[in-house]
């Protein structure tokens, strides 16, 4: 079984993965770390947290010299993400994932600040 590590670095604010897709094979892992300086937390959709093991809550923070692994189980074909995000900024609000695939990927997306912001700056529907 093949494993992906996936190291996120601060650019400006934003939280940068090394790589930005993971193609999801059940039985792979994908291992997420830190640069110093690049304190992260992760949010995952629930769709993603439900082809994961152990299944992730929403939200999930990485500091730096810590690493977070999870094992893909048998997705449907589709796109799957987690945003990374500042912990300094809110969560963000929805996941863009875009068209489903397949095979099926997992999207690592930098959260821009303005694009996560809390309900106080949603748009209204």
């Amino acid at each position: 079984m093949a494993n992906t590590d996936v190291v996120i670095r601060d650019e400006m604010g934003m939280r940068i993965p090394s790589t930005p897709t993971v193609i999801i094979v059940s039985g792979d892992t994908v291992t997420f770390k830190t640069e110093e300086g690049a304190d992260t937390d992760l949010y995952f959709s629930p769709e993603t947290a439900s082809v994961l093991s152990p299944k992730p809550t929403n939200q999930v923070s990485l500091t730096f010299g810590q690493a977070l692994s999870y094992t893909f189980t048998a997705p449907l074909p589709g796109v799957y993400g987690v945003i990374l995000q500042d912990p300094k900024y809110p969560a963000p609000y929805e996941f863009d994932l875009g068209e489903p695939c397949n095979p099926p990927l997992l999207l690592i997306q930098a959260a821009l600040p303005m694009a996560s912001s809390g309900p106080e700056n949603r748009p209204e529907t």
